[in-house]
């Protein structure tokens, strides 16, 4: 994931005189079509927790399909490029690895969010403010439990562009935080400019559906309200690894994916770890004369990570 800080600049809390005419959810609305429709290029931070990388974005409509692309600018280089269906991951050895993602279930927050926000947030246009030089209207995504995180957003009152998020806990602090310094709307980008080096090597990952041979099934005990499962089940397949069954569950804008996987009982790493707002857990559970590793990644509060992980089983069938 991208990691970037805010500059701190002073937003001022005044009453929007557009409030009226572009209610909260059309400016969400028009800010999920500029996001996917127009050719840009910026600069922008990105932090989470206390990691702070400086990132380049370029976003261009060829020929119908959305060609992006992420570069970080500093420490070692890292790029990940969507071209059309696929993603494509720069590595800083020199390899790349290509992800068929035709159901686009990897798109970041800023593409997920969309005017139906889900009935267990509140959405409230909540003053204007400035980035990177441009005028801003601010809005709050607020949760209305404690089982997700909130969310306060600055649109570009030109272009109705996401020009900074902040992901906040329930105190309002921010966990992560997405800021443009620079931002060109008339870019004149080509394919040259989403074209991929020579690299050292290059891998597939894809996701594919599970063994024709065996069918694992997650029951979950208990889920957030709102919560639910995404249809059909899915592996993940390297060369490196043996299969990955995984399933995500969403409200509709938060998100996480439990990842089973058969281990040896020599081979078990149980655990809890946070970077920011992302939260990973790792248990054992035991189906029939298997052991398997359950982790759970998504971007939730630890306590509602660990309920959901407390009433998860799994279920091994054979297909017929």
């Amino acid at each position: 994931m991208m990691r970037i800080l805010a500059l701190g600049l002073t937003l001022t809390a005044a009453p929007l005189a557009i409030a009226d005419s572009l209610p909260a959810q059309t400016l969400l609305e028009r800010m999920t079509e500029a996001t996917q429709e127009l050719d840009y290029q910026g600069r922008f931070l990105y932090q989470l927790g206390g990691e702070v990388s400086t990132m380049e974005i370029r976003h261009a409509v060829i020929d119908g399909e959305q060609y992006q692309r992420f570069t970080h600018l500093d420490g070692r280089l890292v790029e990940v490029l969507r071209l059309g269906d696929e993603l494509v991951c720069l590595h800083p050895n020199g390899t790349l690895t290509r992800i068929d993602d035709p159901d686009q279930n990897l798109l970041s927050f800023r593409q997920r969010l969309s005017s139906r926000i889900p009935e267990q947030y509140n959405v409230l246009v909540d003053g204007d403010g400035r980035v990177a030089g441009r005028a801003t209207t601010r809005m709050r995504v607020a949760p209305l439990d404690n089982h997700r995180y909130g969310y306060r957003l600055w649109l570009d009152n030109e272009s109705h562009l996401l020009l900074k998020s902040e992901m906040v806990d329930a105190s309002g602090l921010a966990m992560e935080r997405v800021e443009f310094v620079t931002l060109d709307l008339e870019p004149d980008l080509g394919e040259s400019d989403f074209e991929l080096p020579r690299v050292i090597a290059e891998r597939a990952l894809e996701t594919v559906p599970a063994s024709r041979s065996e069918s694992i099934h997650l029951e979950a005990g208990w889920l957030p309200r709102g919560f639910h499962a995404a249809e059909g089940d899915w592996r993940r397949v390297t060369a490196e690894r043996s299969p990955v069954a995984a399933q995500s569950y969403s409200d509709g804008l938060a998100t996480f994916t439990v990842f089973v996987e058969s281990v040896a009982s020599d081979d078990i790493e149980e655990g809890v770890s946070r970077i920011g707002p992302t939260v990973a857990i790792s248990r054992v559970a035991a189906a029939g004369e298997r052991t398997y590793l359950l982790t759970l990644v998504g971007e939730i509060p630890q306590p509602t990570a660990e309920r959901v992980m407390e009433g998860l089983g799994v279920e091994v069938a054979a297909r017929p």
